[in-house]
């Protein structure tokens, strides 16, 4: 009876620890989207800016223009890979609307 008692604590801690450490790293996952949709607003604002700087407009060079971009943010934040990463897709995942203000802007300035 002792001896059940005794793994049932052992037991009952480690499901404690692992809850406890479950918890922590989702608040810390939920921060780091946070941090990475930060970054993500900061650099859809530069690469607005940057694609009037194009000469012709198009996908594959919206797409090297939000690496170039990227990378530089990446090296002054220090960014970890898989953020940049990330924020290279997601911004990469912008082009159609991107693509649509840059062709307002255009007519309107016309």
């Amino acid at each position: 009876m002792e001896n059940k008692f005794k793994k049932g604590l052992i037991l009952g801690g480690l499901l404690a620890a692992g809850a406890a450490i479950g918890i922590a790293l989702g608040k810390g996952g939920q921060e780091l989207t946070k941090e990475l949709q930060k970054e993500l607003n900061v650099l859809s604002k530069h690469l607005k800016i940057s694609l009037h700087q194009l000469q012709d407009v198009h996908q594959e060079g919206f797409n090297d223009l939000v690496k170039s971009v990227v990378e530089e943010y990446a090296k002054k934040k220090e960014l970890a890979s898989d953020a940049k990463t990330a924020l290279i897709l997601a911004l990469q995942s912008k082009w159609q609307e991107m693509e649509e203000e840059y062709l307002n802007e255009e007519a309107k300035a016309r």
